[in-house]
């Protein structure tokens, strides 16, 4: 069996050693080879080192790519991470405070700005009260951070994506299921807004525990808006998944008015102003 170590004679060891001795271009380091008897006839076998760094570096550009490539295929699945042109200009520095909004909006930024300790430990945060009182504008300004910052992000609405899933079982010429729950497992953030929204059934329960779960079992970070109170997203999204959100989540219940209200009053006051 030929293994392709060439036996190095002591004649020619001095030049063979020389000649794989280099200096690392990232360091600076000199690298010798590694000398050793050879494993089945007499003589020496001279093995070139690899530089540390150039190791390092080769696994980090491995890493680049395996991102890359996530990122790609997100993307594909879900262009703009599915915000829709309202939400993706959704900021903090657009975001209006209103009496009750406070504390919602102080998680929703501290978790933007500690996004990479939210890696760590997968905390995650669930922002409920009535409709209409920026929760949603909130999760979306989390996403359009991160996406500033390179991290993968999707921000599904609940009800299309469990309807997005469904398609899939008619549809067999385009994405699968396997495809979008890859994709909303993968990501780095995740964000299941308006949950509690669409009607319960059996498959709704099991399909969003699948997913909340996957994302428990990882420990990747997660943020869940809902205009249900505590006890009817508990109802809608089942006691399973419903416990691990409690754990994973930071819970803050937004007590403010609805904005859109808000301003739909203050257009109707403005045109009979102008009447």
């Amino acid at each position: 069996m030929q293994l392709g170590l060439k036996t190095t004679t002591n004649s020619s060891l001095d030049d063979e050693i020389k000649a794989k001795t280099y200096r690392c271009e990232y360091c600076g380091k000199l690298n010798e080879p590694q000398v050793l008897d050879h494993p089945f006839k007499p003589g020496k076998v001279v093995i070139q080192r690899t530089c540390e760094c150039q190791m390092r570096k080769w696994e980090e550009e491995q890493q680049r790519l395996r991102e890359y490539e996530k990122n790609r295929r997100i993307k594909m699945l879900f262009d703009n991470s599915m915000l829709g042109p309202r939400f993706l200009k959704c900021t903090f520095d657009s975001w209006v405070t209103l009496p009750g909004t406070e504390k919602a909006y102080e998680e929703a930024r501290n978790f933007a700005l500690n996004f990479r300790e939210k890696l760590e430990t997968g905390e995650g945060l669930l922002i409920y009260g009535r409709p209409g009182n920026g929760k949603s504008h909130l999760a979306a300004a989390v996403v359009n951070e991160m996406l500033k910052c390179g991290v993968s992000a999707v921000f599904a609405n609940v009800p299309n994506l469990l309807g997005r899933i469904r398609k899939t079982y008619s549809d067999k010429r385009g994405e699968t299921e396997a495809d979008i729950l890859r994709a909303v497992s993968q990501a780095d953030l995740l964000v299941l807004d308006d949950a509690g929204a669409e009607k319960w059934t059996e498959w709704v329960e099991t399909t969003l525990y699948t997913i909340i779960d996957d994302r428990y079992r990882q420990q990747k970070p997660l943020i869940i808006t809902s205009n249900c109170n505590l006890k009817q997203l508990e109802d809608a999204v089942g006691e399973r998944a419903f416990d691990r959100i409690l754990e994973m989540c930071v819970v803050v219940e937004n007590t403010g008015e609805s904005f859109r209200r808000k301003r739909a009053i203050e257009r109707i006051q403005e045109r009979k102003g102008r009447g």
